[in-house]
């Protein structure tokens, strides 16, 4: 049964003192480690793992908001809810063998179950140059739940509508600090509030490529937007 959370929204309000800021390295650090104090006495600490949102205008924060604080039905506060196909994904590596078939079951974006054979050739590879890493905006309001498998609800204007391109995970990793992350922008076409963000993985499964949702999270405060205002979206995952 999917475990059901609680939001806590309030508690990352002390990003709003970013606001009017430069959005440069300073202030994405400065931003970075708000989240970090906020998250850092949740359970479930085994993987760090938290996203940022930043509205912009002419490299001048508007709005930042961040990974939202979850309170299970037993009352304890979690922050790094991962999604089931990147769990299956880590399962599926982690007990392969070159010489032994291992199997993933990852559900794509359309909910069509896929069957992922690790460390065999033509499969789960990316041979086809079509692979890579895709954010997404939405503006769902509930709560993530380890099955998820996409944005909960869809802007009805383009670009915030669609998937867009971002840094790709393996061109990222920070070896001394075992961080990886993943960013990408868009220029917003109209108006609207974010309120959750989705990480895919796009990969290539013999000749066909698919999007997986490997993480889902609730942004607060929610960020609202304007037509010509620059979508700036983070993930970090600390290992």
């Amino acid at each position: 049964m999917t475990q059901q959370f609680t939001l806590l929204r309030k508690e990352n309000d002390l990003l709003k003192s970013l606001i009017g800021q430069s959005f440069n390295q300073k202030s994405k650090f400065a931003a970075a480690k708000i989240l970090d104090e906020i998250h850092s006495k949740a359970e479930g600490r085994f993987i760090g793992k938290k996203a940022l949102c930043y509205i912009t205008n002419k490299n001048e924060i508007l709005g930042v908001g961040g990974s939202t604080l979850m309170k299970n039905k037993n009352g304890k506060i979690v922050s790094n809810l991962i999604l089931n196909n990147f769990g299956e994904m880590m399962a599926g590596y982690m007990a392969g063998n070159p010489a032994v078939t291992i199997q993933s079951n990852l559900i794509d974006v359309g909910g069509t179950p896929r069957t992922i054979l690790h460390f065999t050739p033509g499969n789960f590879n990316n041979l086809g140059n079509v692979g890579g890493i895709l954010h997404r905006v939405g503006s769902g309001s509930t709560a993530p739940a380890r099955g998820d498998i996409e944005i909960q609800t869809s802007f009805g204007t383009s670009p915030e509508d669609a998937d867009f391109n971002a840094d790709d995970f393996i061109s990222t990793f920070d070896t001394p600090t075992g961080t990886i992350k993943s960013a990408g922008s868009i220029v917003a076409g109209a108006g609207g509030t974010v309120n959750e963000l989705v990480l895919k993985a796009r990969w290539q499964i013999v000749a066909l490529s698919f999007d997986f949702s490997l993480f889902r999270d609730s942004v607060s405060p929610g960020q609202s937007f304007v037509a010509s205002d620059t979508i700036t979206t983070e993930f970090t995952v600390q290992l």
